[in-house]
């Protein structure tokens, strides 16, 4: 089994691979893709090439929104097999970050991807935000915070 942060990579890698079709940086993504799985020899790598291509002309002849929904359907399917190639050749980690870190940088803003793995364990809280702020506070314990409705900001009359 994979641990949690090289299924994360995979995931991330899928959504920059996905994300870069039709866009100025895909023959780089798609170079970057073709040599990560030509690990497995030049007929895979061949095949891989062949399917990016193919799975880009569709996000391409589509509408805007119609790209969307097959950038979501071809997401897992990317991902699942990031999965097979990191578990066939390890050493193919250093390579998918630095692929998924060049397409990100080259994706316009509204492309760009954020990924975030969060585990808490052990009876642990977990709080996690993107993109924004997150502001949590809690009571001393055996204190009971008073009630929204009431007082000022600092819990007063």
């Amino acid at each position: 089994m994979l641990a949690e942060s090289l299924t994360a990579l995979a995931g991330a890698g899928a959504t920059a691979l996905i994300g870069a079709m039709a866009t100025d940086v895909w023959q780089g993504a798609r170079g970057g893709a073709v040599r990560l799985f030509g690990r497995g020899g030049e007929a895979r790598g061949a095949a891989i090439g062949a399917q990016l291509d193919e799975d880009a002309a569709l996000v391409g002849r589509a509408e805007p929104a119609g790209a969307d929904e097959i950038r979501a359907e071809l997401l897992p399917v990317w991902r699942r097999r990031l999965l097979l190639l990191l578990e066939e050749h390890p050493g193919s980690e250093g390579e998918l970050r630095e692929l998924v870190a060049g397409v990100q940088s080259g994706l316009p803003a509204g492309r760009q991807v954020w990924t975030q793995s969060n585990t808490a364990r052990d009876h642990g809280t977990l709080f996690a935000v993107q993109g924004g702020s997150l502001h949590y506070h809690q009571a001393a314990e055996g204190q009971v915070p008073p009630p929204a409705d009431e007082g000022g900001a600092d819990g007063t009359g």
